[in-house]
């Protein structure tokens, strides 16, 4: 192949092809974007468009970027390889400073196309070593690319630098609109239910999820089967199995009585080998997963897409559904066997044939119900998706208080004024009331969703999650309808806060890590969300409070009047929390 170079400024591009490429770039400040255009006449196989640059590492000790979890480390430019495409992940890395101040924050405006970035450290002279690969359509279907790179260096907290690229992307994918229902708590049947989704029990679940506060209802995998032996072998005909629901329109009915909303499971891409789907698409996937005993459909074929968009369609009108857990769609993805293009497909390339199903599944619903709740969850949560879902769901991690947190913060980060949800929260009856409560407090500062079996738990427990739900539904202005704080992101947020109108929340994670509160308010609630018996409270000006401690069921458990200036330690039960109010 011929390699063509380019130098625009400090930024090199390269094309493997006989083409042109432009630039065009502009700087606002400390931010810089710079738009590359690639044009060609005759394509070849395997084209693709690089970018390269360097900067100097000079006060950035940690990366963040949407799939890094609990590593924030700079990597070796030989060993940093992170992709995003439209379902997975994001095209974004801020490189931040030991204090969470930003000092370079990369990202693209293609959040569709399958895109590998390399960012990392160049041994030999201690520079950021950038590169950026994108693949180009080579079946001669097109004959130009652009694409748009941000390069920020703003002195301002890595929240607000991500938050800029967040605007930023909404203005080429607008997100869905999210009704109140999406931010309001609700109840799972996956982790209580598994596949034993039978209607009397889910209805009888539903009676107590809703007594508690719980306003919707997403029904799991199992609805669809007899066989409980997970795994995807009979989905794909989305036929409601009798044995279990007799009657899914007055099953639902039912659930709606009890003013509850309705959600359904749905795995986008799976259809069993055991399916009718699997004999009607034979040729028309993408691989065979042995291990799950199902075939992954190509939406790159008309046909496969306007499958998809009927099935959830005539659901949603024959059992007045109101929304949809769509889930696995980051599992479409080509493999070494599955052809890249063929006679009967009208997309070449995969991750538009997804942007086009997706595109088409919501036009299709919101035909039918303007409001329908769409959920997605880790890791296809990047900006194109957010135009298709209203609500971001942190990836399995049952019981699991740390990562949920972890999760819940990442995703609020990049995620604007879209829903973001908890990982479905279960633990064992038999756990400490404080084990159970910090499980809720660790995703305070999102919408909650549980899936614990509810007529297991005892007496303290069921008092514990109606002060909390009722206390998310109370404060969810500052909960989440407010921009978060995210302390010391390489130390995995150890503590959380929001503040509006003199009101703050503030969230501790991390025993003996002090809280930094500001004077000027008026009323703070801090919460102990770990098993230490203290908290360290740090108060920038002198001020007298009116104080509350309560435990982690929501009870009181003392008041006084005291003046607060500078670090004070104040015992506070674990799991519990302090209300602070200006005297």
């Amino acid at each position: 192949m011929n390699v063509m170079k380019y130098t625009f400024g400090e930024i090199g591009a390269e094309i493997n092809f006989e083409g042109r490429v432009e630039c065009n770039s502009a700087a606002d400040g400390a931010r810089q974007t710079h738009r590359f255009e690639v044009s060609w006449d005759q394509p070849v196989k395997g084209m693709r468009l690089e970018l390269s640059w360097s900067r100097p590492i000079v006060d950035i000790q940690y990366q963040w970027h949407t799939g890094c979890g609990c590593d924030r480390a700079l990597r070796p430019d030989w060993g940093c390889a992170v992709h995003s495409k439209i379902s997975s992940g994001s095209p974004l890395h801020c490189f931040y400073n030991d204090a969470g101040r930003n000092r370079y924050t990369v990202a693209l405006d293609d959040c569709v196309t399958l895109i590998e970035r390399d960012l990392g450290v160049r041994e030999e002279d201690a520079t950021l070593n950038c590169r950026v690969s994108i693949p180009l359509d080579d079946t001669g279907r097109t004959h130009s690319y652009a694409v748009t790179l941000w390069l920020d260096s703003t002195d301002c907290g890595y929240e607000e630098a991500i938050a800029a690229v967040t605007g930023w992307w909404e203005e080429k994918y607008p997100p869905m609109a999210v009704p109140a229902a999406a931010k309001q708590p609700m109840y799972s049947c996956w982790y209580s239910f598994h596949q034993q989704v039978l209607a009397d029990r889910v209805e009888a679940e539903c009676a107590r999820a809703a007594a508690l506060g719980m306003k919707t209802v997403i029904v799991d995998d199992g609805w669809q089967t007899g066989d409980n032996n997970r795994g995807y072998a009979y989905c794909g005909d989305w036929e409601v199995c009798t044995e279990k629901i007799p009657d899914m329109r007055a099953h639902v009915a039912n659930v709606h009585a009890l003013g509850m909303k309705y959600m359904l499971w749905y795995s986008v891409p799976f259809i069993g080998r055991y399916s009718k789907a699997a004999r009607r698409f034979a040729g028309k996937t993408l691989e065979y997963i042995e291990r799950l005993g199902a075939y992954t459909l190509d939406p790159r074929y008309p046909e496969v897409r306007q499958y998809l968009i009927d099935i959830y369609a005539n659901a949603l009108k024959a059992w007045d559904l109101d929304g949809f857990k769509l889930d696995f769609i980051d599992s479409f993805r080509m493999v070494p066997e599955t052809p890249a293009y063929r006679e009967g497909m009208d997309y070449a390339v995969l991750e538009e044939a997804v942007h086009a199903l997706m595109t088409d599944v919501m036009h299709a619903l919101r035909a039918i119900k303007p409001d329908i709740l769409i959920e997605f969850r880790q890791s296809y949560i990047g900006p194109a998706m957010h135009g298709f879902g209203n609500m971001f769901r942190v990836g399995d991690c049952p019981n699991t208080t740390g990562i949920n947190r972890i999760g819940m913060v990442d995703l609020r980060l990049t995620s604007g004024d879209t829903a973001v949800h908890s990982d479905m929260l279960m633990w064992n009856p038999e756990d400490r009331v404080e084990n159970a409560v910090m499980q809720i407090e660790n995703v305070l500062f999102s919408t909650v969703q549980l899936s614990v079996a509810l007529d297991r738990l005892p007496a303290d427990h069921l008092r514990a999650v109606r002060f909390w739900t009722q206390f998310m539904q109370d404060e969810r202005t500052l909960l989440v309808n407010t921009p978060i704080r995210a302390e010391s992101p390489q130390l995995l947020y150890p503590v959380v806060r929001t503040e509006r109108d003199g009101r703050s929340i503030a969230a501790c994670y991390a025993p003996g890590h002090a809280v930094r509160l500001s004077a000027a308010l008026r009323d703070i609630y801090v919460i102990n969300a770990c098993s230490a018996g203290a908290l360290l409270l740090d108060m920038d000006g002198g001020a007298r409070w009116n104080l509350t401690l309560y435990d982690c069921t929501g009870a009181p458990v003392r008041t006084e009047n005291m003046e607060i200036s500078g670090i004070t330690k104040l015992s506070t039960p674990p799991a519990g929390f302090v209300r602070l109010q200006r005297a």
